[in-house]
């Protein structure tokens, strides 16, 4: 099994107006840019916030993931 260290799990720890912030299992701090004029986006967030789940993120190009690590979407390429 091929693994991508890039992709990790984080938590939601913060929220500002124009970035999610999120903290690994690592306890490394990631900003991730939050799309502008998106509710549904950050209603979702603030709800991740809120309950404390962890959730898949790339690193390296500080993005969510689309897909849980565990689904066989993880080998299409977007």
């Amino acid at each position: 099994m091929k693994t991508n260290l890039n992709i990790v799990s984080a938590k939601i720890v913060g929220m500002k107006k124009s970035q999610i912030i999120c903290e690994t299992e690592t306890n490394e701090i990631l900003l991730i840019n939050k799309p502008k004029n998106d509710r549904l986006f950050s209603q979702i967030m603030a709800d991740l916030l809120r309950s404390g789940l962890w959730i898949p993120v790339n690193k390296k190009l500080k993005q969510f993931i689309q897909y849980d690590w565990l689904d066989n979407a993880s080998q299409l390429a977007f």
